[in-house]
């Protein structure tokens, strides 16, 4: 998914794994937000559960070419 949205949108984009488990995700305003895996992009969940690499890139596209 990294290399789709730096190739499609732009390679300034950060594109990050985040494990719910580990510290990092604790003080999130989404942390209970089920099913998982959750798509967030700015803050705002877009997907959860099941999704398409193919969704999501088009979604970044969406708002940041805006």
């Amino acid at each position: 998914m990294r290399r789709a949205v730096k190739r499609s949108v732009d390679p300034d984009i950060k594109v990050q794994l985040v494990n719910i488990a580990r510290g990092e995700a604790q003080s999130a305003s989404w942390k209970d937000e089920r099913p998982l895996p959750l798509v967030i992009i700015d803050g705002d969940v877009v997907y959860r559960g099941d999704f398409s690499v193919r969704e999501i890139v088009q979604e970044i596209a969406r708002r940041y070419r805006a």
